[in-house]
């Protein structure tokens, strides 16, 4: 499976497609950040497709799309929900997917995970994402190992599937002394810029074992400034308070459980040595990504397309939690 584009997709499925329906939305505001914005960033500057971003809530709108356009794709990311509120909506949302297709329309789902990140109503996931990879006419997977992974999954051939690489993030790194003065000034974050400083970015959520982090950190009973940054993702509020606890107790962790704006993102990349990733299950991770761009050192685990990482001398892969402990040690004693 060769490394093609978005354009090629379609023009694979419809020669003569002018409109792509995106679902979420894209964030314009975040160009720097946002990964819808940055994998269409070419074909919005290109202009060849009207690009239409739809919400979660207008999904309405792609029936009555199709009825005006048979030239249309429908472009869909991220097909799940987190509790009985958004499983409400679903059968609104899958028939309006239905009927896109019924009427026409054609379809490219990329797939970002395995499974539901929380473990969730995980029958019923696999239930409606079997049926999506049926109406869709492509799968689109950011390496090999998710394609060969998702295959299994989904129970279709792997020739549906198609391979673009994870969008590139721009990196604005500044001087790690100025970073440090920036997260004291604005978050109220002291690191010590004496020892190893190890972060982990991105929403708050239990798939990514944050806690077992920092106990292995807590026993190594070495120096160290752990940052955790980001806002609390829903349905995760004991676990913000279990790290909370931790870090009232233990002045080496930093909690930041907020959003963080686009324009402080570098303060974190630059201030960091380390960037530490413990995810019980992943297929495609945007913060590696993320890490990478800041050409940070990384310990990730031995998952999904991070395992086709493993060639990089930045990257350290795990697969026991011996493994990441050991890591953490290597890299906290090394500094």
């Amino acid at each position: 499976m060769q490394a093609t584009s978005l354009s090629e997709i379609y023009s694979s499925i419809k020669k003569d497609a002018d409109t792509i329906y995106v679902v979420p939305l894209i964030r314009y505001t975040h160009k720097k950040s946002d990964y819808l914005y940055l994998l269409y960033e070419g074909l919005i500057n290109k202009g060849k497709y009207e690009i239409k971003t739809i919400s979660v809530f207008n999904h309405f709108k792609l029936v009555a799309g199709i009825l005006l356009n048979k030239r249309a794709i429908l472009h869909y990311h991220w097909l799940e929900f987190q509790d009985l509120k958004s499983l409400l909506g679903m059968p609104w949302k899958m028939l309006c997917i239905y009927l896109f297709q019924l009427l026409g329309g054609n379809i490219v789902w990329t797939l970002h995970n395995e499974f539901p990140h929380d473990q969730k109503y995980v029958w019923l996931h696999s239930y409606i994402h079997k049926k999506m990879a049926g109406w869709a006419d492509v799968l689109h997977v950011h390496c090999h190992k998710a394609a060969s992974i998702m295959s299994d999954r989904l129970e279709v051939s792997k020739e549906k599937f198609k391979l673009i690489p994870h969008p590139k993030f721009p990196a604005d790194p500044i001087p790690k002394e100025s970073a440090i003065k920036k997260l004291k000034t604005h978050y109220n974050c002291d690191l010590n810029s004496e020892i190893p400083t190890l972060l982990m970015f991105g929403n708050i959520s239990r798939y990514k074992q944050i806690a077992q982090v920092s106990d292995f950190l807590i026993d190594l009973n070495m120096p160290y400034n752990f940052v955790i940054a980001g806002p609390v993702k829903k349905g995760n509020m004991k676990l913000f308070e279990k790290l909370k606890s931790k870090a009232d107790q233990n002045p080496s962790i930093h909690l930041i459980a907020n959003f963080i704006p686009e324009d402080h993102v570098p303060w974190f990349y630059s201030a960091s040595d380390f960037c530490v990733f413990n995810y019980r299950e992943i297929l495609s991770s945007g913060g590696f990504h993320m890490a990478n761009a800041y050409h940070k050192t990384i310990i990730a685990p031995d998952l999904g397309c991070l395992s086709e990482a493993s060639s990089l001398p930045n990257v350290h892969l795990f697969e026991e939690a011996e493994e990441l402990e050991q890591l953490l040690y290597q890299q906290v004693s090394a500094h």
